[in-house]
């Protein structure tokens, strides 16, 4: 790989280990050999790319460009020339993904997911602001930044994030199955309040460990969320405030122009009213429930990606029969 290195990497930055893998792409450990600053490289195979998604990477790049927010993920430096391979260097967020975090914490509380909700939604406020929906948002994106236990949560990968404006709609079916919005499993124009819902789907799962849609049939977890059909399942809400509940019933709204936008889950009651005892009273088994949910995931790795695609397809094709008059 050594000779298909863009030109100039190699003089700036000293490559490391391997710390994620995706179909096109590895994002790798590098240190700058001046300062000895680490960073994650994307280092992406454009070879590989077909011309939609060589497009989908330009826009990437010049929508992390221009996102300047201390909650983001930064773009530092891109190398990207006339060969096969395109590097793009992040800033690097040492303390891991927050689920890793929660797991390891002998309690959650309602207080603490209060406040990585409140940077989430800050920061879709401004992107949405800019023109910009992330379209995949879901826990394995958010960060911190250090291993402390005052880190900033960082929002990552806008591998998906689409610059549009006002009079423009996305039709594209991307991101995660479990976080679809209705709209984008009806195959329907949508436009950012699709972040809404996935960030819905988030505040969910924080709040008693496991996802508010999910079914081992795959069809079923498709309907559920066209239906927007979920419970605070007792005892793991039976702790939880009503205005939580009450934020998240808000979000998950299947009709979109119903749905809160960022600034209004801002200025939601459950953000104004912090009390003192957020912070003492644990939530029930959300560490526990994330660790089930993760040996899950883990078991079925094929669910989440083909076999939920072809539950996605399969209830399309249901719902376009149900909308076909008799003949």
């Amino acid at each position: 790989m050594t000779d298909q290195v863009p030109a100039g990497f190699n003089e700036k930055y000293r490559i490391g280990r391997v710390i994620g893998e995706g179909n096109f792409s590895v994002v790798k450990e590098c240190t700058d050999r001046k300062t000895g600053e680490r960073f994650a490289v994307k280092c992406i195979n454009k070879a590989a790319l077909n011309p939609k998604d060589r497009s989908n990477l330009e826009q990437e790049i010049e929508i992390l460009k221009d996102l300047k927010h201390p909650n983001i993920i930064k773009l530092c430096d891109v190398f990207d020339g006339d060969g096969p391979m395109c590097f793009l260097v992040m800033e690097y967020a040492e303390g891991g993904e927050l689920f890793d975090r929660i797991i390891a914490k002998e309690y959650y509380t309602e207080g603490e997911a209060k406040k990585v909700m409140k940077v989430v939604a800050k920061v879709l406020r401004y992107c949405h602001a800019k023109g910009v929906t992330h379209r995949d948002l879901k826990p394995e994106n958010l960060l911190y930044a250090d291993e402390t236990d005052s880190a900033v949560i960082k929002i990552a990968d806008f591998g998906f994030a689409k610059l549009v404006t006002e009079e423009t709609n996305m039709s594209t079916m991307c991101g995660t199955p479990g976080y679809y919005a209705p709209e984008i499993v009806r195959k329907l124009p949508y436009d950012s309040k699709c972040d809404i819902w996935s960030l819905g789907v988030i505040a969910y799962i924080l709040l008693c460990g496991f996802p508010p849609f999910y079914d081992e049939n795959q069809v079923e977890e498709m309907r559920k969320i066209l239906n927007g059909d979920f419970e605070f399942v007792a005892p793991y809400f039976d702790g939880v405030s009503q205005q939580a509940k009450d934020l998240i019933c808000k979000m998950l709204v299947v009709q979109p122009s119903k749905r809160l936008t960022a600034q209004e889950v801002l200025d939601h009651p459950w953000f104004n009213d912090i009390k003192e005892e957020d912070d003492d009273a644990p939530v029930l088994s959300v560490g526990k429930n994330l660790k089930e949910a993760r040996r899950l995931t883990a078991r079925s790795k094929f669910r989440a990606g083909v076999g939920a695609v072809l539950a996605v397809t399969k209830t399309q094709r249901l719902l376009k029969a149900a909308r076909s008059p008799p003949t």
